[in-house]
């Protein structure tokens, strides 16, 4: 937090240093920026804070602060770097969001470096499993060539099969039952 406290030190003598439309979106960005903040213990470089203040109509402003550290990312445009915070936090968003609503992986599931590991290693687990069971066991020949036409076929299946459901699977009790 040293470099952000810093930063805010800065920004509020400085004030903001640009301001521009964004018609695409309908939002006005506000942006502050120090580069060359020293305060980090933990790393050796410079750091450049950003903050970025978005206001949409009729919506209340949203602020974005980020830290860039590295020379070559330190000169990244405020525009550009905005961006890419934004579609990070997006994916990550929507990731998080598809967890808990479709796969019932709570809290513990994703705040961890570990946790996220075995998550996707056991995807990619499932993932090759289920590569196996279709070219191995249905034995269904490559016609047309392109091999995503029997996983296309396996998931529609899939999706159809998952309606007829009348209620959520207890995957708790399966999965922890001992007995």
């Amino acid at each position: 937090m040293n470099p952000f406290k810093e930063a805010l030190t800065l920004w509020q003598i400085q004030g903001s240093c640009e301001k521009y439309q964004e018609p695409d979106h309908k939002e006005q960005v506000q942006f502050w920026d120090a580069d060359d903040i020293a305060t980090l213990d933990t790393y050796e470089g410079k750091v450049r804070a950003v903050r970025a203040v978005v206001t949409k109509p009729d919506q209340d402003p949203s602020t974005w602060c980020f830290a860039i550290i590295g020379q070559r990312a330190r000169q990244l445009g405020r525009r550009t770097a905005l961006r890419i915070i934004r579609s990070r936090w997006h994916i990550e968003n929507t990731g998080f969001h598809q967890w808990i609503s479709y796969w019932n992986l709570g809290h513990v599931f994703r705040h961890t470096q570990n946790a996220l590991r075995a998550i996707l290693l056991l995807w990619t687990l499932a993932f090759n499993l289920l590569q196996l069971f279709i070219y191995r066991r249905l034995g269904r020949c490559r016609r047309p060539k392109d091999s995503t036409d029997t996983i296309r076929h396996i998931v529609e299946v899939m999706l159809r099969e998952m309606a007829t459901l009348p209620a959520p699977i207890p995957w708790a009790t399966l999965l922890l039952n001992t007995s």
